[in-house]
């Protein structure tokens, strides 16, 4: 008579996973570039140096000029040649404390007159975002009325005060206009002509329909 199996066994048995599927559901599929000879990939760092000054006291526009060649993605043709000018966009103000600013480029343009839509952001020549420049606190501007106040607080506090007084106590208004008054002048972000800048390539670039 054949043994019945163990009960450990049978324990064993109730609790083997089931076997599953594989799961294809989000799987993506490598592809060719259909272009190779003829495409800038994306990730690509064009290096540049701006043509126009700008600072961040408003929005506006700017230009700069590629430095050097830029070649396909196996590096059989020169696709970008230096010379080539790049056509942005930049934002007005900035944050505390930050010394970047942010330029979108939208445009290139070859010497040959070929052009692209770029939509693509801009880096400094390491490729980290932004293009830094220098800030004017506007110090003076943002606090010179409230300090020359407080100088004259204190002159007056002085000029009233009885001998036997041996403190000078900060008059509150004074302290109150330099940390309450919300129209004061912003810091300015100042980027001179000249600075080194990139593009920082966001999407594949195909100049096949220029370049055959």
């Amino acid at each position: 008579m054949p043994t019945p199996p163990s009960s450990d066994r049978g324990f064993e048995r109730a609790f083997d996973p089931a076997p599953t599927a594989p799961d294809t559901g989000n799987r993506i599929s490598a592809v060719r570039l259909a272009n190779p000879s003829f495409t800038v990939p994306q990730g690509t760092i064009i290096p540049a140096v701006l043509e126009t000054a700008f600072d961040s006291t408003r929005q506006g526009r700017v230009r700069a000029l590629v430095q050097r060649n830029v070649y396909s993605f196996d590096g059989t043709r020169v696709l970008i040649p230096r010379g080539s000018r790049l056509f942005g966009e930049y934002g007005a103000g900035i944050a505390p404390g930050e010394r970047r600013a942010e330029i979108n480029w939208t445009r290139l343009m070859r010497p040959d007159g070929a052009t692209i839509a770029l939509d693509s952001p801009a880096a400094d020549p390491l490729g980290r975002a932004g293009v830094e420049g220098e800030v004017n606190s506007r110090f003076l501007a943002r606090f010179g009325n409230a300090l020359l106040q407080t100088v004259l607080d204190i002159g007056a506090g002085l000029a009233t005060r009885s001998s036997s007084d041996g403190v000078i106590v900060a008059l509150p208004g004074s302290t109150q206009n330099i940390s309450g008054n919300a129209n004061q002048p912003r810091p300015v972000l100042v980027i001179d002509h000249g600075t080194s800048v990139s593009v920082y390539v966001a999407r594949d670039l195909d100049f096949s329909s220029v370049d055959r």
